[in-house]
């Protein structure tokens, strides 16, 4: 029973970590957005990503990255 107890509050933990305020997460450096940006570009390349598509996939993959990583999102890229 505790076995259970234990799943159900660590579910219920990680169900509101998505939900935390960002504006506590730190910034990202920007080396680390420009090799994160590398990297969704090769990813784009591989998946044959439209060019009208690209720059959009890229943000998103980078932001999906910057969210793992527990740091804030960003709105574009430079």
């Amino acid at each position: 029973m505790k076995k259970l107890s234990a799943v159900i509050t660590l579910s219920a933990l990680v169900s509101f970590a998505p939900f935390a305020d960002e504006s506590t997460l730190p910034p990202a450096s920007a080396s680390d957005v420009a090799q994160l940006t590398e990297v969704c570009q090769q990813m784009a390349s591989e998946d044959q990503i439209e060019n009208a598509e690209l720059p959009q996939y890229v943000l998103d993959c980078v932001n999906d990255q910057l969210t793992e990583l527990g740091y804030q999102t960003i709105k574009e890229l430079n």
